[in-house]
């Protein structure tokens, strides 16, 4: 679930929270200048807009075909929440030409893979398949980008899909506050609410309202085709000419977020929500945009204060006290979840105690305060950046995770080659920089912070 609750979501395992990959983050040799491997990126844009992005490899003779599309929930109006879920799904349920399901059947049936996500800032459709049917995929994807079969029968089945993703969500006190988390967080940005969509909304929405989403946002204009494989430069663009090209240009599509940017936090706040499983405390801050320098030294900044058992955070909320033996949480850490726009890093610690709440707050905001006050140690900023660059270049072993990374890069920053300067960047990052992004993003006027406590404890 390509969404802001994945972190809460990934962590819950039945009735406990278990660490995930924030937490333990797998070891790697140092992974500097491994990007320097990566054969060139070419770039082209069709007449109608259609932006296309192509990495030949001569690995396994495989493609992976991506087409993203600026498309999230961001983009949904604050009455319609939902709007680009729905889409996820409905790109599957048939067009003029390609029968209800008929493309993963396709896909599928050729011994590939097949599969869409929906974030705040985007949805994107993905296969990898045997690059000998290269142009019958993208072929598939020019047909749903403008040929979507609209039937009401359809759409009414897509929306309780939908509504029921949804209320496996409601129906847990940890999602709900973590929804609660990202409400008071974002006072006017539409990083307020996830894909996930809203029950209301969803059944407020009617077929001219998807229709309306889907011709301002699937459009050429609006889209970037990845191609990443056993292929060549020439053979993507025959094929996105004759399948993408004639699909005519449309009109700039409208981004709602860019007129309802967070106007800066000035003062901590603080809420206690409903009771859930077991307790969950959550300290927020918010970070710059994606694209903005200092990303890199946050990143490595929550990674040092909560990935892995030996980070800050980790070694804080899981040591006993001297004197009455107990440990203040069952498990912690933090993650920087980067955006196209300001996103934010948030910090967790989980709990049992329902006294413990409150301590593991102070001490969360306690350790961020002592990395800005000293910085870090020599040793404790080359794990760190090790551990970035690991998970990066682990993440782009294989065409569908190029393609993933590329795309992701168009989305964050406008070019599918920005990925690629990740790993030198992240190197450059000094213990200065880690202690300045500490002290001027991570401040207690700038928190955001829910407490979850224990149910029936």
């Amino acid at each position: 679930m390509g969404h802001l609750l994945q972190i809460v979501t990934v962590m819950t395992t039945v009735v406990a929270i278990a660490p995930s990959s924030v937490l333990a983050q797998p070891k790697a040799p140092d992974a500097k200048s491994e990007t320097v491997k990566l054969p060139s990126i070419e770039t082209f844009t069709l007449s109608n807009g259609l932006q296309v992005a192509v990495l030949p490899t001569d690995n396994a003779p495989v493609v992976a075909v991506q087409v993203w599309y600026r498309a999230g929930s961001k983009d949904e109006p604050r009455n319609r929440r939902g709007s680009a879920h729905m889409f996820e799904h409905m790109l599957f349920k048939g067009t003029q030409h390609v029968r209800a399901e008929a493309h993963a059947q396709f896909i599928n049936g050729l011994g590939g893979y097949v599969n869409a996500a929906t974030d705040e800032d985007a949805t994107h459709y993905i296969n990898t398949l045997p690059s000998d049917y290269l142009d019958f995929v993208i072929q598939l994807e020019a047909e749903r980008m403008r040929k979507l079969l609209f039937r009401k029968e359809m759409i009414d089945t897509e929306r309780e899909v939908v509504k029921e993703e949804i209320r496996q969500q409601e129906n847990s006190p940890i999602a709900k506050g973590f929804l609660r988390f990202l409400e008071i967080a974002f006072t006017k940005h539409p990083y307020a609410w996830t894909a996930g969509g809203n029950l209301k909304d969803l059944d407020a929405t009617t077929l001219e309202d998807l229709k309306k989403f889907y011709d301002a946002y699937y459009q050429p204009g609006n889209a970037m085709l990845v191609v990443v494989g056993k292929t060549s430069v020439e053979e993507v663009k025959n094929s996105a000419e004759k399948w993408f090209g004639p699909i005519p240009k449309g009109p700039e599509a409208a981004r709602p977020a860019k007129d309802a940017q967070e106007p800066k936090q000035t003062a901590k706040r603080r809420e206690v929500v409903e009771a859930g499983q077991i307790g969950l405390a959550l300290v927020g801050y918010h970070l710059p945009p994606a694209k903005d320098k200092d990303i890199y030294a946050l990143q490595v900044a929550s990674i040092m204060l909560g990935a892995g058992e030996s980070s800050r955070l980790k070694v804080r909320l899981k040591s006993a006290d001297p004197k009455t033996k107990k440990v203040l949480a069952l498990d912690g850490g933090m993650e920087a979840l980067v955006r196209e726009d300001p996103g934010m890093t948030i910090a967790l610690g989980v709990f049992l105690d329902p006294a413990a709440g409150d301590a593991i707050e102070a001490a969360i905001q306690d350790e961020v305060a002592k990395l800005g006050k000293t910085g870090p140690r020599a040793d404790e900023l080359r794990k760190a950046k090790n551990q970035v660059q690991s998970g990066f270049v682990f993440s782009l072993e294989n065409a569908q995770g190029l393609a993933e990374a590329m795309g992701r890069s168009w989305i964050h920053t406008g070019t599918p080659t920005s990925f690629i300067q990740d790993v030198d960047l992240i190197e450059k990052v000094t213990a200065a920089d880690v202690q300045r992004v500490v002290k001027q993003y991570m401040t207690p006027e700038n928190a955001t912070i829910v407490i979850i406590p224990p149910k029936g404890r």
